[in-house]
């Protein structure tokens, strides 16, 4: 019988080798601590993060251009049957009187001059967007602060400061310009209006006006 010599020596270094070789990267230290001892997954805290890097500066100037007029200059044509200019023109006079505007220039074109006041509306919707991402910040900080714990989400509780700043600021005089264009055989050719965006939208579906070169589609939820 023969013997054979086994390197065993050789053979458990090369298991070791294996065992290095197919052992996990070891994840951060600081990542690691984070996750374990609010017993939140890496994914969900990233997640969490991002919400926090959106939220924050997105919210910030949604608040501020809420008490700012967006300017815009439209062209509008008539929409079913020819109306003669001076009816198309009370109607435009109509709707602007019974919206607190004044005419302050006349001539080729009128401008109308009114106060816009706050909406209620809106200063709903700021304040439920504000506590939406107050809610998104409170949730980053449990994770990265756990001491404090679910106390962060009390910070939701200063949401209805952005619809306060909104009702203080957003009473401002508006501008808006009318101009109609007549076509030689005395028809209204368009309408050019200048103004802030809210005031031309009204104005446009109330006196059932087409954007020229536009071609309107009726939401879901609009009346007849």
């Amino acid at each position: 019988m023969v013997g054979v010599e086994l390197d065993w020596g050789g053979f458990v270094g090369v298991i070791q080798r294996k065992k290095r070789k197919h052992s996990p990267e070891p994840m951060p230290p600081t990542t690691v601590l984070i996750a374990e001892s609010t017993g939140y997954s890496l994914a969900s805290y990233y997640t969490s993060l991002g919400l926090f890097v959106i939220s924050v500066p997105g919210l910030w100037s949604l608040i501020k251009r809420s008490v700012k007029s967006k300017i815009v200059q439209k062209t509008f044509v008539e929409e079913g049957e020819d109306k003669a200019p001076s009816q198309v023109a009370g109607e435009i006079f109509s709707f602007f009187t019974r919206n607190n505007f004044n005419v302050s220039d006349r001539g080729e074109t009128i401008t109308f001059e009114g106060m816009m006041v706050p909406s209620r509306g809106q200063a709903a919707l700021l304040t439920f967007c504000t506590c939406i991402s107050l809610a998104s910040v409170a949730l980053v900080l449990t994770i990265t602060v756990p001491d404090v714990g679910d106390k962060w989400y009390w910070l939701t509780i200063l949401s209805p400061l952005a619809g306060v700043y909104y009702w203080k600021r957003a009473s401002r005089k508006e501008q808006i310009k009318v101009k109609m264009m007549v076509a030689e055989d005395g028809k209204l050719s368009e309408i050019i209006v200048q103004g802030d965006d809210q005031q031309v939208e009204q104005m446009r579906k109330e006196l059932k006006l087409s954007e020229k070169g536009m071609v309107y589609v009726k939401g879901l939820f609009e009346r007849e």
